[in-house]
């Protein structure tokens, strides 16, 4: 597992701590995709703000969501998120730049196969 500081996010909801212990993520506005890809301990990224968000999370065992691209949740999102004790953040940057922090914090993260190589490579 990794850890990471949630900094470059804002708590959605009272119980969310500071730092996160996770293994990957996934970023996805489907949640049957989300439902049928995530694994457990990842972090998601959505720009859902719905209640069903923290549905999934529980039932996939994810680490943490992160509602991307200054999305507002519903209230009654955030109650859930408390009540569940699912780590719920917000934040103004777009989803890739999203992953790119959290890949940067992934030590255990998988190469991905090259299919080609670029002409100026």
């Amino acid at each position: 597992m990794n850890k990471i500081d949630m900094s470059l996010t804002e708590p959605a909801s009272a119980n969310t701590v500071g730092e996160v212990c996770f293994h990957g993520c996934i970023v996805c506005d489907v949640l049957s995709f989300t439902i049928a890809h995530a694994e457990k301990g990842q972090i998601w990224i959505t720009h859902h703000t719905h209640p069903n968000i923290i549905a999934v999370a529980v039932l996939k065992e994810l680490a943490a969501v992160i509602v991307a691209g200054g999305g507002k949740p519903d209230p009654e999102t955030v109650r859930r998120a408390e009540e569940e004790k699912i780590p719920f953040y917000v934040s103004s940057r777009q989803a890739y730049d999203l992953v790119k922090w959290i890949a940067s914090h992934d030590t255990h993260g998988e190469e991905i196969p090259r299919a080609g190589v670029c002409d100026n490579e």
